[in-house]
């Protein structure tokens, strides 16, 4: 990882204070003080609700480069808060302005974020990975055995004695040329699509136990023997829960946007004023 240098960890947050107010502090068991400066005081939570809000670049920087600029920027900005009330700063429009627009980003994520924990309930989780799985019916998947030789020839000879009841697995230690040789030739469980096309299609077109003529693949050439076949069992919920956790988060939004939505007239307009139509 390819960590920022401290000007440029300096500009980020410095750009970060400008444009993105702190989220909500976490409670910790161990609200430490970080600093004391005029009655005020910088604790823990609050380096790690500005930390949350940097770039994800700039979160993974080692934690003793990061936490003293983020401490002396939080010090600088309040203490430049003060003199901004000194001077009545909160009395200006431009002010006011650009509160109302913070204002409202933090309702909105607030709201949003309770709405999701809301809705997003186990139910709705079960139900998504119900039809998760009825969208994606098992594949069938084989277990087969493989010989490879670099020869047409040398493959013939080697599916005729197999065929003749010479033991696959001790013929393939000794003439396949291939990674599986030490297993016997054995490549497990897989799925059609999972191997070369050619491989694939004489695997797939075998009976259990029946061995393959020579086939052919850029790797040279193969004997094939078919021991199992079954369906995939489909991934458990646990499995998929990170991604349809995502899924639905995403469907909550896009309900609580409609909803938002419902009944009002929005109209929008270009660069030269002129009405868009939808």
């Amino acid at each position: 990882m390819r960590f920022l240098t401290p000007l440029q960890l300096i500009g980020a947050l410095l750009a970060l204070a400008l444009i993105a107010p702190a989220s909500l502090a976490q409670a910790q068991d161990e609200d430490r003080v970080r600093a004391k400066f005029g009655g005020e005081e910088i604790r823990q939570s609050d380096i790690e609700a500005f930390i949350s809000q940097l770039p994800e670049q700039v979160r993974g920087a080692p934690r003793d480069q990061i936490e003293p600029l983020v401490v002396n920027e939080l010090i600088n900005t309040r203490l430049v808060a003060r003199l901004a009330r000194a001077a009545g700063t909160e009395n200006q429009e431009e002010y006011k302005r650009q509160l109302e627009v913070v204002a409202a980003r933090i309702l909105q994520n607030v709201y949003l974020s309770a709405q999701i924990e809301e809705r997003l309930t186990e139910d709705r989780v079960t139900k998504a990975y119900d039809e998760f799985v009825a969208a994606n019916p098992p594949t069938e998947e084989v277990r087969a055995s493989h010989i490879l030789v670099e020869a047409k020839e040398k493959a013939q000879s080697i599916a005729e004695e197999v065929r003749s009841g010479g033991d696959f697995a001790e013929v393939a230690r000794r003439e396949s040329t291939g990674p599986s040789a030490s297993a016997g030739g054995d490549l497990g469980f897989f799925e059609k699509g999972q191997m070369v096309p050619t491989f694939a299609e004489a695997a797939f077109a075998l009976e259990i136990d029946e061995i393959s003529d020579a086939v052919q693949t850029q790797f040279g050439w193969h004997v094939i023997k078919l021991t199992d076949r079954r369906e995939a069992a489909p991934p458990t919920l646990d499995e998929v829960r990170g991604e349809l956790t995502q899924q639905l988060q995403e469907v909550i939004l896009a309900e609580v946007l409609a909803e938002a939505r419902k009944g009002v007239t929005i109209e929008t307009f270009d660069a030269d004023g002129k009405l868009i139509e939808n």
